[in-house]
């Protein structure tokens, strides 16, 4: 299947592939705003009070751009399934419901901490029974992030190993990535979030024989909390 799942999205990808890599682009300068300021602080001294500062805004902006993340994997959605890659489905979560799609990714990482701190395995498993959260806002815009993330925990019952070894396809694509100074990653990272598209996509229709999708969402924005 995953040959499959890689096969469709490169289909689906053509003639985009350059205008993915642009978007990608955007979407990185802005994730990486937190990080610019953040400052450096040495462990082994106490930080000062701007210093303490900045990092608390660094981490509050952190939690406020969440969203960002789930707009890209909308975009990688939309290509999935035939549609059109548009830069505003990137901020589409934050037109509507941004409460949700703030809680959604912050909720996410500390259920994953939380089970990373028993034992990394398990840390890895609840982050691929998670990873369909996303994809589930999208598709069903009025269920809680909560739900969402129970929802992508019940599409994942018995298909986590299959997503390992999709993530596992990719791993020489990534050290082609290393190897280019990460240029590579502007057409790596997009191919791979759309095939990860794909994957939910299969799931979906073990769960619905015959979904109705649109093919494209540029302007499907879900409502309601």
């Amino acid at each position: 299947m995953t040959a499959q799942w890689k096969k469709h999205a490169r289909e689906m990808m053509a003639g985009k592939w350059w205008l993915l890599a642009g978007i990608l682009i955007v979407f990185t300068a802005l994730n990486t705003i937190p990080q610019v300021i953040s400052p450096p602080i040495d462990p082994d001294t106490v930080p000062t009070t701007n210093q303490s500062i900045l990092s608390f805004v660094s981490v509050v902006l952190s939690l406020l751009i969440a969203p960002l993340s789930i707009g890209w994997s909308w975009i990688a959605q939309d290509v999935s399934r035939g549609g059109k890659p548009v830069i505003s489905t990137m901020f589409a979560p934050f037109r509507n419901n941004y409460v949700k799609h703030v809680l959604a990714p912050f909720l996410m990482g500390l259920f994953i901490f939380l089970w990373s701190l028993l034992l990394v395995i398990p840390g890895i498993i609840k982050a691929f029974s998670y990873s369909l959260t996303y994809y589930v806002l999208r598709d069903n815009p009025e269920l809680t992030a909560l739900e969402a993330i129970t929802e992508s925990r019940r599409l994942m019952d018995g298909h986590k190993m299959e997503a390992f070894k999709l993530v596992l396809s990719f791993i020489g694509w990534f050290f082609v990535g290393l190897f280019t100074l990460f240029i590579g990653f502007l057409f790596i990272y997009p191919y791979f979030s759309t095939t990860y598209a794909t994957f939910y996509d299969s799931i979906q229709k073990e769960h619905r024989p015959e979904p109705q999708y649109m093919t494209d969402h540029s302007s499907d924005v879900p409502t309601g909390f």
